[in-house]
């Protein structure tokens, strides 16, 4: 009768384990770090994220890299269910200024020329076109950010995002706003974005992910 007990317990811990690890649950320790590393930044660029992580995968990007004018906050949702989904794109229409789409041809990109290798190697970025710097087409867009950390990139293209994403601006200003990062202008933007703070929601149903931004450049 023990052994039985026994068993049942350990069939439990484990089931608990599993249940975890497939993106049913988040332990406390995360939970923590997620607020921390949240609250490291003025609640004006995070105010549009989720209280509290709920579940996994998930991917936390924290960045102050000043010499590189990459500043911000990042998380990647993955796995998400319709329900969440769909709950997130209501409550982000109203509050949108712009939305966007990954496939559009002309998207004003912060930090466009990073690549995976300068970003791993923390090396200089090459601007290796510059007519991309500035373009006729950016003048009524809202910068959004290089996509970098996806967990799924598409090397073929500067936003790094793949399938189909709705991307939504929620707020975006030019200069320096936030005393606590005070950053050179950004050589890669054009001239009215050479500085600046952009904050907002990517969505694919496709891809069942949801990313919550803010940055700072």
């Amino acid at each position: 009768m023990k052994n039985k007990i026994k068993k049942i317990v350990l069939l439990l811990n484990l089931s608990f384990l599993i249940y975890s690890c497939n993106g049913q649950s988040i332990d406390t320790r995360n939970k923590e770090k997620y607020k921390k590393y949240k609250n490291e930044f003025n609640s004006k660029l995070t105010n549009h994220f989720p209280l509290n992580l709920t579940a996994y995968p998930n991917n936390i990007i924290n960045s102050k890299n000043i010499s590189k004018n990459t500043v911000g906050f990042i998380l990647y949702e993955y796995e998400r269910d319709i329900v969440k989904i769909d709950s997130v794109i209501k409550s982000i229409q109203s509050e949108s200024i712009a939305k966007y789409n990954s496939k559009d041809l002309c998207l004003l990109i912060v930090n466009r020329f990073e690549t995976f290798e300068t970003l791993e190697n923390m090396e200089e970025v090459v601007i290796t076109d510059s007519t991309k710097i500035n373009q006729d087409c950016y003048k009524k867009l809202y910068p959004i950010p290089n996509f970098i950390d996806y967990e799924y990139p598409n090397k073929s293209n500067d936003l790094k995002l793949d399938g189909n994403f709705d991307i939504y601006v929620i707020e975006a200003k030019s200069g320096n706003h936030f005393k606590e990062f005070d950053l050179l202008p950004n050589p890669q933007m054009p001239p009215q974005w050479q500085n600046g703070y952009s904050k907002g929601i990517a969505i694919s149903k496709e891809k069942k992910t949801i990313i919550y931004w803010g940055i700072i450049w």
